[in-house]
């Protein structure tokens, strides 16, 4: 029987398109299989680059950040890892054909964002307390900036003083000139009684002077008169641009010290006639003395070559009398208007105080036998320096609550990693968190701009307790009339008691910043009771330039008075301030450490040439496979 083999073909041609079709399916899984396997490889070998964070930083700060030269460096490890993973792929077999770094998201990045994050993620699981609650730190910051903005309109009122003042002087200025013109006047008729033509010349010579002195001084007057004028109206302008943060209440106090310069201004245009005229007077004297003058040595001639007949003497008196009517005719005027202070030894003291809080503030508060550091800040660059740092991004809230939530939180923070002066001293910048409020680079400069914080802050709410506090006021009133005088101007005296409350102010802020360095506290707001300095005290610490320290009960301390400044401070400052200290700590331990190294979020793709085995020339055959990942902390 014949055999055709048609079916045995036929079969062959089913199994191998069975086969084929068995290869293609399992090759397909298997490259499914292997893009899973490059996946989890990828990330793994990711992992294990984060996972090199470095450690001090860690240690230090609870920050997890990764430090690199640069992108070979990281590319170079990525690879070591991956390539481990694909030397034990087996049925996804593999090799690298390229490893490149996408993006390395540096910490100084964002406006101090990822810092930020870092900062609010370990506080979040951190074992601390606040020295205030989240709800009050809203009223309380409010209550910085009120006593901050209180204090600088303080300061610009004070300024209107000091202009108020020296226009007090020149006024007195002129109204002794006035005087001197009288007596010299007086003792030039004598001289001219007593026939003394030479004493007479000498003294017209000092009266010329100083009737020559008056033109200036009026212009002097003028020229102070008009510039507190413009003055007080641009101080205004500042006032109301600060009145948005402040209370109704402080407003209405604002403006009634504003109300009270303005009649000092109207009142001084009243005197201000009488004052020109002076100019006219003295102009008029002038030429009435020269005159007197020039008539006093055409006596003298006449005395000195007198010819009469022999033992015959010139009647002088006859000769001088018309000489002394003519220098009668002098007019004497001195200012009726009211003018000047009258207990200048008090209004000293308290100018003194204000000297005292510039350039003695650190002897002023500092206790006796504090040593203070001489470190500073040696890194270069620093994150707050370089362009990054300048940048203004996003920010992680997304509410004014968070906001406030999160400057909370990282002053806090900076309270629980950064020291202070009142800790025991670091290597190189001792004093951090000072550092944070000011910035400067060195320990004194820092301590010495935080003090002035410190002292402005407390100058600003010991303000708001005196204008709440109408006894103090009325005391203020009463040192002010003793100061100006019963002569005095009325509207002066409201001017001076302004001035005192600012600078009652100022003295018990020195003395609560002086209790604050000696590790005492001092209430937020103080109460009648814990006020510290009377008027008489405040008039002695002008006099010694000594402030007491004395600690309240309750109250804040040093460190907790540092992170109201900071929750007042701007964020993205701040959060740079912080890299700056973090990168100078570090460096000393490890030179040539830079914050800008330090990376929070890498991206990496790695191109990998994989090879088929069941299909597409089997092991021979390959084909592209392109893997992304992306790990942050």
């Amino acid at each position: 029987m014949k055999k055709s083999g048609q079916i045995t073909v036929f079969l062959a041609m089913i199994m191998m398109c069975i086969s084929a079709l068995l290869c293609a399916v399992t090759e397909t899984a298997r490259t499914a299989g292997a893009r899973c396997y490059l996946r989890i490889a990828a990330d793994s070998a990711l992992d294990s680059v984060m996972a090199g964070y470095h450690r001090e930083l860690w240690k230090k700060y609870r920050l997890l950040l990764r430090e690199a030269e640069g992108e070979e460096e990281l590319e170079e490890e990525f690879a070591r890892y991956f390539n481990g993973y694909l030397e034990a792929a087996g049925w996804y077999p593999a090799k690298t054909a390229s490893v490149s770094a996408d993006r390395i998201v540096k910490i100084t990045e964002d406006g101090g964002e990822h810092l930020l994050q870092q900062v609010t993620d370990y506080m979040e699981y951190g074992i601390w307390t606040l020295d205030f609650s989240a709800e009050e730190a809203g009223g309380i910051r409010d209550g910085i900036r009120e006593a901050f903005a209180l204090q600088e309109i303080s300061g610009l009122y004070e300024g209107l003083t000091g202009q108020a003042l020296k226009l007090e002087r020149a006024v007195e200025a002129l109204n002794d000139g006035q005087l001197a013109q009288g007596e010299l006047a007086e003792r030039g008729r004598q001289r001219l009684a007593a026939g003394d033509g030479e004493g007479f010349l000498r003294l017209g010579q000092e009266l010329k002077r100083e009737l020559e002195k008056v033109s200036g001084a009026v212009n002097r007057y003028e020229k102070e008169a008009d510039r507190l004028h413009r003055e007080l109206e641009e101080v205004y302008r500042k006032v109301q641009d600060r009145m948005e943060e402040m209370t109704p209440e402080m407003q209405a106090a604002a403006r009634e010290e504003y109300e009270r310069y303005r009649s000092y201004t109207a009142e001084d245009g009243a005197r201000r006639e009488e004052i020109e005229g002076l100019a006219d007077l003295a102009e008029e004297n002038g030429t009435l003395t020269a005159a007197v003058m020039e008539e006093a040595r055409e006596v003298m001639d006449v005395i000195s070559s007198w010819e009469g007949e022999e033992g015959e003497e010139p009647d002088e008196d006859s000769l001088w009398r018309p000489v002394r009517e003519h220098m009668g005719r002098f007019r004497k005027k001195t200012l009726a208007c009211a003018h000047g202070t009258a207990d200048k030894e008090k209004q000293s003291l308290l100018e003194n105080i204000r000297r005292l809080t510039g350039d003695g503030l650190l002897g002023l508060v500092l206790p006796e036998d504090a040593q203070i550091p001489g470190g500073a800040i040696a890194s270069e660059p620093l994150p707050s320096e370089s362009g990054e740092g300048k940048q203004k991004v996003g920010k992680t809230a997304d509410s004014a609550v968070e906001a406030l939530a999160e400057s909370l939180i990282t002053a806090q923070y900076c309270g629980q990693f950064f020291p202070h002066f009142l800790d025991a001293p670091e290597p190189g910048l001792s004093c951090q968190m000072e550092y944070l409020v000011n910035g400067e680079k060195e320990d004194r400069e820092n301590l010495k701009g935080t003090a002035a914080r410190l002292l402005a802050l407390r100058e600003g709410l010991n303000l708001v307790h005196i204008l709440r506090d109408p006894a103090k006021r009325a005391q203020a009133r009463e040192l002010a009339a003793v100061i100006v005088g019963a002569s005095g101007m009325l509207p002066l005296t409201e001017v001076m008691a302004v001035f005192i409350m600012g600078i009652w102010a100022l003295g018990e802020a020195a003395a609560d910043v002086r209790t604050l360095y000696a590790g005492g506290r001092v209430s937020l707001i103080k109460t009648g009771e814990e006020w510290r300095l009377s008027l008489d005290q405040l008039l002695e610490l002008g006099r010694d330039g000594y402030a007491e320290a004395e600690s309240s009960e309750w109250g804040l301390n040093y460190e907790s008075y540092l992170k109201l400044l900071l929750l007042a401070s701007e964020q993205e400052v701040l959060l740079y301030r912080m890299m700056d200290v973090i990168q100078d700590v570090i460096g000393r331990a490890e030179p040539g450490f830079l914050m800008e190294r330090c990376g929070v979020r890498v991206e990496m793709t790695a191109e990998t040439e994989a090879f088929h085995l069941f299909s597409a020339g089997g092991a021979q055959g390959s084909y592209r496979l392109e893997i992304r990942a992306g790990r942050s902390y």
